[in-house]
């Protein structure tokens, strides 16, 4: 079992069983807290990321299920494994009918304890293998999509590497997923560099740039921004792309940028330049395509339902004129976070006109603001996603899970980057 970088939380109001479960678990290389407290638990929740979850049924101030039904609304990726005394079996079993991924009897023995917990990382991470990216690149209606998906799949099926260009908010990053999900890569890595996330240290990014490629050996290396790629690593992507064997380990290269290609054209020395700009792949913006955006705007719905516990079933016309007329300048992204941010404000079964106002009068605010913080990603990355982890829990209100979603990152990567950055929230 591999214990790295995983978090338990065991909640028990006996005290002894907390401390004996946490010497069991840290000697198995676990990290551990442990929660006297179903309110104790949930603060501790809201703090940091936790895998996996020992709860007791019975507790003082609040029963197991009720806090199991809290957990699954708060963060749906955390385990959780009931404790229980024989008595109580049947709890148990209604409890997994409830969201727990297991139980166990008290007394515990430890040996049993350390199986039902690699039995239940272990069944994670198959699902999460089998559906990582099935449901990530959204197949929308229309010729031009329709050719679009004919490009990635012969570059998934033909184990191509290939440049991906597309404006800001137009799914670079979900197609390189497709395409992986697509290809011959799904035992094998899926690893991704961003060159301008990189501080320049001499030969240490040369050295990060061929770490990425050999971790990624056999799958794909995703490259986002090839732009902002220094002379050194331009090179060594070059001797990649026309020297590597196409054997068993060979790697898959996919690049993405959001300049233009004569801009382009003057950040990358010719000979890469040249070689990747052949047959790359164009993604389509919004501007325009009323019938993607109905369409999209009603796939986002269905997900803020599922994620913000709704059953919002329609769009007002007067929302949809104006989701249709809007340019939406940050693409798939932006109207994503516009229909949370309606499905956050609304109530009822519709999403109400009245909240027009709120979608949409900051928008020309929003775009000044973004062009200003965009000159930051090249020079200090830190201020820029500062900026758009605060905006996202703002618009999330506070819920980290929706939060990870709209920034298109893990929840543990939000943990981190809060702490790291010192942002402070509402939870």
């Amino acid at each position: 079992m591999d214990t790295i970088n995983r978090n338990i939380l065991v909640i028990d109001d006996n005290l002894t069983v907390c401390l004996m479960l946490k010497s069991w678990l840290i000697k198995k290389g676990f990290s551990v807290e442990t929660a006297a407290s179903v309110k104790e638990a949930k603060q501790k929740v809201k703090e940091q990321p936790f895998d996996l979850i020992l709860s007791d049924i019975r507790m003082p101030d609040a029963d197991g299920f009720s806090f199991l039904s809290w957990v699954k609304k708060y963060d749906s990726d955390i385990l959780v494994i009931m404790m229980t005394g024989y008595a109580d079996i049947e709890s148990a079993v209604e409890s997994m009918k409830s969201g727990a991924v297991d139980y166990i009897s008290k007394p515990i023995e430890p040996q049993q304890l350390f199986k039902k917990i690699d039995e239940a990382f272990t069944l994670q991470e198959r699902v999460l293998k089998q559906n990582r990216f099935s449901d990530d690149f959204i197949k929308f209606p229309g010729e031009e999509y329709k050719q679009l998906y004919q490009q990635l799949d012969q570059t998934a099926e033909n184990n191509q590497h290939r440049l991906i260009i597309g404006d800001r908010g137009t799914g670079k990053l979900s197609a390189v997923k497709y395409i992986y999900e697509k290809g011959t890569h799904l035992l094998k890595p899926f690893v991704i560099l961003d060159p301008y996330r990189t501080s320049s240290n001499g030969n240490d990014d040369k050295s990060l740039f061929m770490q990425k490629f050999h971790e990624a050996k056999g799958g794909v290396l995703c490259i986002r921004q090839i732009a902002y790629l220094d002379i050194r690593q331009q090179n060594e992507l070059l001797n990649i792309l026309t020297r590597q064997k196409k054997d068993d380990d060979f790697t898959q290269v996919i690049m993405s940028t959001d300049v233009s290609k004569d801009e382009l054209q003057n950040r990358l020395i010719p000979k890469l330049y040249n070689l990747v700009i052949q047959d790359c792949i164009i993604l389509p913006t919004l501007k325009g395509k009323k019938e993607t955006i109905i369409f999209l705007a009603g796939h986002f719905l269905q997900f803020a339902n599922t994620t913000l516990d709704k059953q919002i079933e329609t769009i007002d016309p007067d929302i949809q004129v104006q989701l249709t007329s809007y340019a939406w300048p940050e693409n798939i992204q932006e109207l994503k976070n516009c229909i949370i941010k309606a499905a956050l404000l609304t109530e009822g079964k519709t999403i109400p006109g009245s909240i027009a106002p709120k979608l949409f009068e900051d928008k020309t605010k929003s775009e000044i603001r973004t062009q200003l913080l965009t000159p930051i990603q090249g020079l200090r990355k830190e201020y820029y996603e500062k900026e758009k982890i605060m905006e996202a829990l703002e618009l999330a209100k506070g819920n980290k899970t929706m939060a990870a979603s709209i920034l298109n990152i893990d929840r543990k990567t939000l943990y981190n980057k809060i702490k790291l950055y010192n942002v402070l929230t509402n939870n």
